[in-house]
């Protein structure tokens, strides 16, 4: 655990100094905050900022202090000339928010991991060290097969079978799920065998994951694992409403609507004599969201600690001492209820995050451990959630897509923290490409390693995108579904107008060569900004668009280049944009997928490009190989080639790969902008 504390010092020091560049190393006071509605499942803050050169961004993680509360946040839009920030949180922290400060330090969640390892190091016997060390491959796993027994697994194709059949037998196993094969399918169904044993605790590194595999239990548990709430998931994605059939915060609020603990009579008490105006929705309200009162307006739905932190609050601001305290009592016992659920459940789903700083998690042990993108885990917290499993710890990932995402470039961080599980357990082995020397591709594991099943059946993408990202990151392991073949069989690519295409008719893969165009990059803010390439990328999703595909992607690897593409295109189209129309970066799109994927490569000469030279950034090919593997029907790469072949090693991944599209797809030489444009 030494070595894991180190590392995690490392990229606390890395961090900080970020913050210390972007002006972020300390709390921010707001001069004013308000509630300005809904956002998703959450509530949309707008807080005026003192002046400075603060650079916050889209996404940036926030906490907010306000009223002697705090809460967890996610930036939505930061308008720097103004000073107005925009922020979404899950819970309710009141109307206004005046005099909040506003902390942009992520470090207290990587102290709060290095303190959880600390005390598996102090107190080994309260945990499973061997479970660690058999994730990790320093003790040789027992290795079998067991059928599965439940309804729940029949409908698993024979891949996934052969996976959950080593699963249930082994005390330990990687599953390798390249892109539509239906990871989250099978930790749905692995879950659900396992739970026949004893406790399971479900993690991945992130909210969608976990949504996902809550999403997949949700429909084919029995009903009366649902109902008697023994599925929890803990936490959600501010992005989508959580199931309230195995939400924490709307398994909470049933047992306490039903009386347990005598809470719900002292919150209802203590809001008559406080004043507060009760929270709507009762059984059917969502905790963290908001309903219609029955005086037309809206009052909030509040999960029981945010309706508690309420009344305290206000306890306090008016020194009712006695309330206060029977409040406080009322936590604890909102508490107490919290951690009997979860001990009554059978499966625990929650983020690696929540896992290190959630307090009724702490206590819980477990019999088995799913952990899903694998890749994207960092060790340390690998080794958190392995301490606390007595028996197999089980991960499913594809190694050949993101990596843990890590600042520091030290010793002890780099060995531990951008090392995954699949390397760390010895089933991938680094080779040229991945250490720097660009001449090697991917290392993959043997068919016939006993500690890695790979699931080699897709369903998403069509068989020319399937082919091209099979060659280049799967050895061309990877297969197609009867489904997939058929639905090639039976449709032809989505045409996307002649303006795009060139009057042509390309193919599901297609380069939009943008060398006849001489574009130029500029810097901005630290980022790059290709304006021309942004021309030719509107102009092909407003063809897109005109042809009837609204589900789209456009990703490009410099933020800049995403929010100058976001306007154009939005300010172009206007509400004729396509309605399922997302821009963003690489990063934002893993396990995700549609109908059509642009990829906008940016860079042109003169300059060289660092993001797309693998030599020089390690996680270029697992980038675009997330990039690629989004797109269902309809592939296009944005690229200056020419001048990618004079910029780039001539052995470079994206020149052999833009070789072999122009090879056995199609190439479309993108037309000036008044051409498109009439001009």
């Amino acid at each position: 655990m030494a070595d894991l504390r180190l590392a995690i010092e490392e990229e606390i020091e890395a961090v900080a100094a970020d913050l210390s560049r972007r002006r972020l190393d300390r709390p921010i006071p707001a001069l004013s905050g308000r509630l300005r509605g809904e956002a998703g499942t959450g509530h949309r803050y707008t807080f005026q900022i003192a002046g400075g050169t603060y650079d916050i961004r889209a996404d940036d993680r926030v906490r907010i202090h306000a009223g002697g509360r705090e809460a967890l946040g996610t930036v939505h839009r930061f308008d720097r000339t103004l000073g107005l920030l925009q922020a979404v949180s899950p819970e309710w922290l009141g109307e206004r928010l005046d005099g909040a400060e506003l902390e942009f330090d992520p470090t207290w969640l990587l102290r709060e991991l290095s303190q959880r390892l600390a005390e598996v190091g102090r107190d080994p016997e309260d945990f499973f060290p061997d479970t660690v060390l058999g994730a990790f491959g320093r003790r040789p796993p027992s290795l079998g097969r067991e059928p599965a027994r439940l309804e729940s697994s029949a409908d698993l194709n024979e891949p996934q079978r052969d996976a959950l059949e080593r699963v249930l037998g082994s005390s330990a196993q990687l599953v390798w799920g390249p892109p539509g094969t239906g990871k989250s399918r099978l930790v749905a169904r692995a879950a659900l065998e396992l739970a026949v044993r004893g406790r399971v605790l479900v993690a991945a590194t992130t909210n969608g994951a976990v949504d996902e595999i809550a999403r997949r239990l949700a429909s084919v548990a029995d009903p009366v694992m649902l109902d008697r709430d023994r599925i929890i998931r803990v936490g959600f994605d501010l992005g989508a409403a959580p199931d309230t059939r195995l939400d924490l915060g709307a398994v909470l609020a049933r047992r306490i609507d039903g009386g347990a603990g005598g809470v719900d009579r002292t919150l209802a008490e203590h809001e008559g004599r406080l004043g507060a105006r009760p929270p709507a929705g009762g059984r059917q309200g969502r905790p963290g969201g908001r309903a219609p009162d029955g005086g037309g307006g809206e009052a909030p739905v509040l999960s029981p600690y945010a309706r508690a932190g309420r009344l305290l609050a206000l306890a306090r601001t008016r020194n009712d001492a006695e309330s206060a305290r029977t409040l406080g009592r009322a936590m604890l016992e909102i508490a107490r209820q919290a951690e009997r659920a979860l001990e009554e459940a059978d499966i625990v789903l929650t983020t690696f995050a929540r896992l290190s700083i959630r307090e009724e998690l702490r206590e819980l042990r477990f019999e088995s451990l799913l952990i899903d993108e694998a890749s994207t885990a960092p060790l340390p917290y690998v080794a958190l959630a392995a301490s606390r499993v007595a028996g197999p710890a089980i991960a499913v990932g594809d190694f050949q897509q993101l990596p843990p995402v890590v600042s520091s470039t030290a010793p002890a961080a780099v060995r531990w923290l951008r090392t995954d599980l699949f390397r760390e357990a010895g089933v991938v082995e680094e080779t040229g490409a991945e250490a720097g020397a660009g001449d090697a591709g991917p290392s993959l594991p043997s068919p016939n390693d006993g500690l890695c099943a790979m699931l080699d059946l897709q369903y998403r993408m069509a068989p020319d995108i399937r082919e091209l990202v099979s060659e280049f990151f799967y050895g061309g392991r990877l297969r197609d579904a009867p489904e997939i073949a058929e639905r090639a069989a039976g449709q032809a690519a989505p045409a996307v107008g002649a303006a795009a295409a060139g009057g042509t008719t390309p193919g599901a893969v297609t380069v939009l060569d943008t060398s006849g165009l001489d574009p130029r990059v500029e810097r901005v803010d630290g980022s790059r900004r290709n304006r021309t390439h942004a021309e030719a990328v509107a102009d092909f999703v407003g063809a897109a668009a005109s042809g009837g595909i609204d589900d789209i992607a456009v990703v490009s690897p410099y933020r800049a280049q995403t929010r100058h593409l976001s306007d154009l295109v939005r300010r172009r189209l206007g509400r004729a944009a396509p309605a399922n129309l997302e821009v963003s970066t690489i990063h934002r799109f893993q396990g995700r997928e549609k109908r059509l994927v642009i990829i906008d490569t940016v860079d042109a000469p003169p300059g060289r490009s660092w993001f797309l030279d693998e030599r020089r950034n390690r996680d270029f090919p697992r980038l675009l190989n997330v990039a690629l593997s989004r797109a269902r029907e309809r592939l296009v790469i944005v690229a200056t080639v020419a001048g990618l072949r004079r910029t780039l090693p001539r052995e470079a991944l994206l020149n052999r790969l833009l070789a072999h599209v122009e090879q056995s797809g199609s190439r479309i030489d993108a037309a000036p902008a008044d051409l498109w444009h009439g001009r």
